[in-house]
């Protein structure tokens, strides 16, 4: 993965780690779905946006697909 830029908040990135380790690979990773449960485990200061990005870096990283459903 990427250098993070110095303002990603360390406890998201870690939590969507995990959260993308414990999503199974059948099915995409919906956004729409996926950006919401984030911001219920971890307190953070980053806007959707950016959490997006995250979601789909890291799941890029990982050979898993994508389902581009947020439509906030």
């Amino acid at each position: 993965m990427k250098d993070l830029p110095a303002d990603i908040d360390a406890d998201a990135v870690i939590t969507i780690g995990r959260y993308l380790d414990d999503h199974g690979r059948s099915a995409p990773v919906s956004l729409g779905i996926a950006i919401p449960e984030v911001r219920a485990l971890v307190s953070t200061r980053l806007s959707n946006k950016a959490i997006e990005e995250l979601l789909v870096q890291m799941a890029a990283t990982r050979g898993m697909a994508v389902l581009l459903d947020n439509h906030g």
